[in-house]
């Protein structure tokens, strides 16, 4: 059996054993508390933070997103000013086409002007530069069309690109905005308990091994948010680099569709000043044309009537040869019967003398008369042939005139030159006005009729020749 000491002395030990578990349990509890207290206001300060980089993320992304967004409309208007520019440019393109049918249809007609009537004036060297211009016009609108392709292409990648980028941040921004929401509710769940253990009217004593393990972790947290800001921070620059990038290449897209304005209208001006310029030389020519065909026309009527004349002339001089012949023959019989006179009356009078030289004056005038109507038959032959030459060098220029007055009418074309442009404004360089429709012998030109046109673009025909 025990004694009473060793009953005092166990029970004893059992109670300072129960005190100092007592004391070593209140102990865990307070640490674990502690360590509740720091867990929850580090969840809680881990939240918040959070939650601050998310709302900042989602900031810049947003922001980033509107950058994207209105550079994309901006791209769409500029591929739609460069593409109405490219419609200009065909439309300005395809209306040279008219002036240069015409412009060679001219050329193919006068080349069948009469032998004579072929030769290097002004007119042929205005319409062959005509032409020329015509087609340089058409290669450089073609050039700026091809421009104006390859700028819509790039616009279009750009675009592409834009787009690309939008979609990616727009899916980012739906993830980042619910992993925001997410916590927030963990926030305002967090939040409650935070804030009554932190007001709770006892601080926390955190031990040195774990201050200076927060603190490592600080640091490590630090250097890896540093270096994450980083990457957002690139995020953000490559947005704005896509940017700029884009509003470059609107920049030069729109520095080329002034520059293919320029060139529309350049192009404009010079077909409507070589249109005018060969108008004018068919005028100048028709004009040329018909005072030499006036000329032509008073020297056949001057010839004509000295045709007449020699006619005329010749009419006399038949008459003095047929009327010569009475007095030679008078003169024949004289001298005939003076032979059969007496023997002694048969001598050299003064009358024998008169006679013979008045027969010799009368077989030189005969001579002379004979001579005489050859060189009338002569010159009325040269007059014939002179009238002939001059009828056929007024049949070919009046051929080359209805020629010249076809290609100036063009017998039932006329264009008209239109410089408009503006927004929604419709931009024509040659308006096809119609007339009626004739053949090219319809036109028919008197021995008077003098053309005009008009030049101003009206289309008006003149009454003359309709």
């Amino acid at each position: 059996m025990h004694s009473p000491a060793e009953w005092h002395r166990h029970a004893g030990n059992n109670m300072n054993e129960a005190e100092r578990t007592r004391r070593k349990a209140h102990e865990q509890c307070s640490t674990s508390r502690r360590t509740h207290e720091q867990t929850s206001q580090g969840q809680y300060t881990a939240f918040n933070d959070l939650q601050e980089c998310m709302e900042k993320k989602v900031n810049n992304s947003c922001k980033m997103i509107e950058v994207l967004r209105r550079r994309e409309g901006s791209l769409v208007q500029s591929i739609n000013n460069t593409a109405q520019t490219r419609s200009h440019l065909e439309m300005a393109h395809e209306a040279k086409d008219s002036p240069l049918r015409l412009c060679v249809w001219r050329l193919d007609k006068r080349s069948r002007r009469p032998r004579r009537e072929l030769i290097k004036d002004r007119v042929e060297e205005s319409l062959e530069a005509q032409k020329v211009q015509l087609i340089e016009t058409q290669r450089k609108l073609a050039d700026a069309i091809n421009k104006a392709t390859e700028c819509i292409a790039s616009l279009e990648r750009k675009l592409e690109l834009v787009r690309e980028d939008l979609s990616k941040k727009q899916q980012a921004l739906s993830v980042d905005d619910m992993c925001l929401r997410s916590t927030q509710r963990t926030l305002l769940q967090k939040a409650p308990t935070a804030l009554q253990q932190s007001s709770g009217g006892h601080g926390l004593v955190v031990s040195r091994e774990v201050a200076a393990a927060q603190q490592r972790s600080f640091k490590v947290a630090a250097v890896t948010l540093r270096e994450t800001a980083k990457n957002e921070d690139n995020r953000f620059d490559e947005c704005i680099r896509l940017d700029h990038a884009a509003l470059t290449q609107e920049a030069a897209a729109k520095a080329l569709g002034e520059k293919h304005s320029k060139l529309i209208q350049l192009c404009d001006g010079i077909a409507k000043m070589s249109a005018t310029k060969a108008g004018q030389c068919l005028q100048d020519r028709i004009n040329e044309n018909q005072q030499m065909r006036s000329r032509l026309v008073h020297a056949i009527k001057e010839t004509q009537e000295k045709i007449e004349h020699t006619k005329s002339t010749m009419s006399g001089t038949k008459v003095e040869m047929k009327s010569i012949q009475d007095p030679i023959k008078l003169c024949n019989s004289c001298n005939t019967a003076r032979k059969y006179r007496a023997s002694g009356e048969h001598i050299e009078d003064p009358v024998s003398t008169l006679l013979a030289e008045h027969e010799m004056a009368l077989f030189r005038s005969n001579e002379e008369l004979r001579r005489t109507h050859q060189n009338e038959k002569a010159s009325l032959a040269e007059l014939r042939k002179r009238v002939e030459n001059l009828q056929e060098d007024l049949s070919d220029k009046s051929e080359a005139l209805r020629i010249d007055v076809s290609c100036l009418t063009n017998d039932s074309v006329q264009y008209q030159f239109s410089t408009k442009r503006g927004p929604g404004k419709e931009y024509d360089t040659f308006a096809k006005a119609s007339a009626r429709p004739r053949s090219a012998g319809s036109v028919r030109a008197g021995t008077m009729f003098v053309p005009s046109y008009d030049f101003t673009g009206s289309g008006r025909v003149p009454s003359s020749v309709r």
